[in-house]
């Protein structure tokens, strides 16, 4: 079984035995807290269930999206028209050592997040891959797509001031690192349609796309290698909660 499911069915074991156990008395335990938090992946809420004096366990959600991003690589005369999903689903058992607000963090977060991105040339009629010029006459756009491992672990330090009070608002911080794993880069093509082609122009458009497919898969080894620079990636978060 992967690491990443083994420990986030460890953990919801854990929740949901000792929600449970409880179930008849939770609102008179006044071991809930609920709130929200903005940090890597966006605007998010989180509720947290005290298990003891030193042990809490939490869940929580982000979600932030931007479409239309554009950036132009002026190198190879190439722009890129980007939408940027980023959202996650984070569960997570809290330690406090000390019984007060420090923590240490360890969980998984579930990763809906994706990268979509349409390339087209940036100034002229031509597009650049691999050092090689194709022309708009025989390509209509180029998509690309990249996104991580849906399941990731986490282990992480923080704050929580209102873990062992008894009522009211605290502050909550978290810093940690995510295990997302190596990225996975995709890429697409559409083709310009041809209107009844001659044999010569099917041969012509079938060694274009035969190169085309060439340098695309290189230009995805290439992105891939860049973005596995962030198999870890950080994670901060800074926000507020009440506890009931």
């Amino acid at each position: 079984m992967n690491k990443s499911l083994l420990v986030g069915a460890i953990l919801s074991t854990v929740l949901v035995s000792n929600l449970s156990a409880k179930w008849g008395n939770l609102y008179e335990s006044q071991n809930i807290s609920i709130g929200t938090q903005v940090g890597i992946f966006g605007i998010g809420a989180n509720a947290k269930y005290k298990i003891n004096e030193q042990v809490g366990v939490r869940a929580s959600f982000d979600m932030f999206s931007v479409n239309d991003y554009e950036v132009e690589d002026e190198e190879t005369n190439t722009k890129y028209n980007f939408d940027l999903k980023l959202q996650d689903i984070m569960f997570t058992g809290d330690y406090h050592p000390w019984k007060g607000a420090f923590k240490t963090s360890a969980g998984v977060i579930i990763n809906s997040s994706s990268l979509d991105g349409e390339v087209t040339p940036a100034s002229s009629l031509e597009f650049e891959f691999q050092g090689h010029t194709y022309s708009t006459d025989d390509i209509a756009k180029v998509n690309t797509k990249a996104d991580f491992d849906p399941v990731a672990p986490y282990v992480g330090i923080g704050w929580d001031t209102s873990f062992n009070k008894e009522k009211g608002f605290g502050f909550t911080f978290d810093i940690g690192v995510i295990f997302q794993g190596s990225a996975q880069v995709d890429y697409s093509v559409q083709y310009q349609e041809l209107v009844n082609p001659t044999p010569e122009e099917e041969l012509a458009r079938s060694i274009i796309i035969d190169s085309i497919n060439k340098d695309l898969e290189k230009e995805k080894v290439s992105s891939q290698e860049e973005l596995d620079k962030y198999e870890l990636f950080s994670y901060i978060s800074i926000g507020f909660n009440y506890k009931f």
